[in-house]
């Protein structure tokens, strides 16, 4: 399979969010129209992670159009879904069967689960059996080298190679390994933790945090050879980053998805 590389958006109460180390919360976009940009540069795909931490959706503008439309995580899914023309995955909240049915009745294409697989043993093998491995994705948050999850608050004990062999074990279909304290630092990828974990799993594995240049990208990809690379804030505030990103990639001869003639970049 080719390589992948995958913006990752953060929200908070409805809004887009520039986070560092899970606690500074900079509010930079709208949700519905952030996606028309991705679809505009052709990403591989879009991968939502909501860390609110209450039901309260507000975009805080009374002239915008969704405003009344949108009161949950679910209407929200229902109005990316509709300009978003790849793949997408949402992640946040979730603690039962039903919410990854209603993730997916409204327009996602996988599910992004956390806190859940600590909290219930059981859900994760209950949830393959329903929707299949293809549709569940795990984000493994952690602090020097322990797992950590309730918005990264409490610490699991469990290293982060046994939490990944676990969830492979269990059946998960991909991993996102996000680093929280290279999270909005822009200081590199952890390759060392990369490079252990792709070198034990054999599902895909997702690089998050700490993408400071394209070169981060290139890096990762060489030196810990994980199936994508994630980044947030270089899409957000970098002119046509996700062009620049790719040819940085292909000029590193990294076999990424998408050719570079593909993109948008008028």
């Amino acid at each position: 399979m080719r390589k992948r590389l995958i913006p990752c958006i953060f929200l908070k109460n409805g809004l887009i969010i520039r986070s560092e180390n899970f606690k500074i919360h900079q509010i930079i976009g709208n949700p519905v129209t952030e996606v028309a940009r991705y679809n505009d540069w052709a990403v591989d795909e879009i991968v939502y992670i909501d860390i609110s931490k209450d039901s309260n959706y507000d975009f805080r503008r009374d002239d915008h159009k969704y405003k009344d439309d949108i009161k949950t995580k679910f209407d929200l899914i229902r109005e990316v879904s509709k300009v978003c023309f790849v793949p997408l995955a949402f992640g946040g909240g979730i603690r039962t069967i039903e919410d990854i049915r209603k993730i997916l009745h409204s327009g996602a294409d996988k599910v992004v689960l956390n806190t859940i697989l600590f909290i219930n043993k059981n859900f994760l093998k209950e949830a393959i059996a329903i929707f299949g491995s293809q549709a569940l994705v795990a984000c493994v948050d952690y602090i020097d080298n322990f797992v950590y999850h309730s918005h990264s608050t409490v610490n699991s004990k469990i290293s982060v190679l046994d939490w990944c062999k676990y969830l492979e074990n269990e059946g998960i279909g991909e991993i996102i390994l996000n680093s929280v304290q290279r999270d909005g630092k822009a200081n590199g990828y952890d390759i060392k933790t990369i490079k252990e974990v792709v070198d034990n799993a054999k599902i895909p594995i997702v690089a998050l945090s700490g993408a400071g240049d394209y070169f981060d990208f290139v890096e990762c990809f060489q030196e810990a050879n994980p199936s994508a690379v994630a980044a947030g804030n270089i899409f957000h505030f970098k002119e046509l980053s996700y062009y620049h990103g790719k040819q940085a990639l292909l000029s590193s001869n990294i076999d990424i998805r998408q050719e570079l003639e593909a993109l948008k970049v008028d």
